[in-house]
């Protein structure tokens, strides 16, 4: 999730010893990432309701594709996830009013690491998705001529 801390490297300005701003900004992604994994949800139904359309199409070698992708996908962002719940329980560490620079580096670290984590996952998931809908796009389409004929 970017947000408008940007210079024109890409490197954030945060303020560290913001919680507050840092916490929110974890939920937020938080929140994005419990949404793709419904949203991957969808995609896998769809897939699997569709299965005949895709066979009959010639699809299927394609489709199997899609589906070990989304498969893989499916448990990176439960990974995600878990490390998404750890970083919000250690945020403590910027408020527990203890000046240890060590600890609160490493957390920095992990902050930016985790951003870029789920910056390169969104960014695979969404090309995936377009695939998706592109390809059932187009199986609908075939689908629907024929029916039509």
């Amino acid at each position: 999730m970017k947000h408008s801390f940007f210079n024109q490297y890409k490197f954030k300005y945060l303020e560290w010893n913001d919680a507050q701003l840092i916490h929110e900004v974890t939920l937020q992604w938080k929140s994005q990432v419990e949404f793709t994994r419904v949203e991957q949800g969808f995609l896998a139904k769809l897939l699997a309701e569709h299965t005949l359309m895709l066979l009959v199409d010639n699809a299927y070698e394609h489709a199997k594709h899609l589906v070990v992708t989304l498969n893989s996908l499916e448990q990176e962002i439960a990974k995600i996830q878990d490390r998404i719940s750890t970083h919000l329980n250690d945020i403590k560490v910027l408020t527990d009013g203890k000046d240890d620079f060590q600890t609160e580096r490493t957390f920095q670290d992990a902050h930016l690491l985790l951003e870029m984590k789920i910056e390169s996952y969104l960014e695979k998931y969404n090309l995936l998705k377009k695939e998706v809908f592109t390809t059932m796009k187009s199986v609908f389409a075939k689908s629907k001529h024929k029916q039509i004929k």
